[in-house]
């Protein structure tokens, strides 16, 4: 059994057990084996930790609408039900300031170094990058003109990767959008990316960011295996007026430590550090773990719960 099969069969495990104990009589029915438990669609928002009482319930549990809801968010190991418990508590609470001056790995502030003036959103619609559909991000932090787009990791082996590659001949936007994977012109097309023919605005920005000239071929495309952490990117650095600046935020990675595919050698670290290589903007990319964050609001009796919680669910431990 691989590493990556290892971790994952403990967390299952581990997510059963908690399934037993407090959701029995909400789940859906399926099979145990090989698959995490996953929560009947009525009882979808149990999925959230919540304080014991209090008016903050209902406000955690409002933090993300059910139509916001990512696919599988009724899996017990959704990375999206952990993102609402952890920051919908964070909010609820209000515990931001909590998130002051906590260093990245790389020395700079993950969240910010400024006290007060900081909101947060969930699923935060990016709308100028004329994108057929726009981009979305986990967690989004508003500051005095700053910004931190978030993207919140679990069990996931890696980032999302461009989509055009993968278009299959019965699709309907094949003709017109498949992409062999290298930046370049090709099927007749006059862009050398199919989304940029499309109207969508990405290498607009993307060279002032990264390595990646515009104006010239890359065999293969280095945008479209990075493309989920680059698009974090442009939504924290191009503002609601579509224009860039490259130093008003940046974009943080929170994931799990114990995930062998974000350690050396696994898919979503070479992702990370294939970006991290292009990347022109020092502090542009960010990464924390899910134990460093636990570790910060250990320090919150309001927090204690959910700090309890998350490790008895997921396994995550402050460190």
């Amino acid at each position: 059994m691989g590493a990556y099969n290892e971790f994952e069969a403990e967390i299952q495990e581990r997510l059963w057990a908690w399934a037993d104990r407090y959701h029995r009589a909400q789940l859906d029915g399926g099979k145990r084996l090989n698959r995490p438990p996953v929560l009947a669609e009525q009882f979808a928002a149990e999925g959230v930790l919540v304080p014991p009482s209090g008016r903050e319930i209902t406000e955690i549990r409002a933090a993300i609408p059910a139509s916001d809801r990512h696919r599988w968010f009724r899996s017990l190991k959704s990375s999206q039900a952990l993102t609402q418990s952890v920051f919908g508590a964070i909010r609820a609470f209000d515990c931001l300031n909590l998130l002051y001056d906590v260093p990245a790995e790389c020395g700079r502030p993950a969240f910010f170094d400024s006290r007060s003036g900081w909101s947060i959103e969930f699923e935060h619609e990016i709308s100028v990058l004329n994108e057929p559909r726009p981009t979305n991000v986990d967690v989004f932090l508003l500051g005095p003109g700053k910004r931190v787009a978030v993207e919140c990791k679990f069990m996931e082996r890696e980032f999302g990767t461009c989509s055009r590659p993968r278009l299959r001949p019965k699709e309907p936007t094949y003709e017109r959008q498949f992409c062999d994977g290298n930046y370049r012109i090709q099927r007749g097309r006059s862009k050398r990316c199919a989304l940029t023919e499309i109207g969508i605005r990405y290498w607009e920005f993307l060279p002032h960011l990264f390595d990646w000239p515009a104006d010239r071929d890359l065999l293969p495309c280095r945008f479209g295996e990075v493309y989920q952490l680059a698009r974090n990117a442009l939504a924290a650095t191009v503002g609601p007026d579509g224009k860039l600046s490259a130093t008003s935020g940046h974009a943080l990675l929170l994931y799990d430590a114990r995930n062998p595919e974000f350690q050396s050698g696994g898919k979503a670290e070479l992702q990370w550090q294939s970006a991290i290589a292009a990347c022109r903007v020092p502090g542009l990319l960010r990464r924390l773990s899910w134990q460093q964050l636990l570790k910060t609001l250990s320090s919150s009796s309001n927090l204690a719960y959910l700090v309890e919680g998350v490790e008895r669910k997921y396994g995550l431990k402050p460190e």
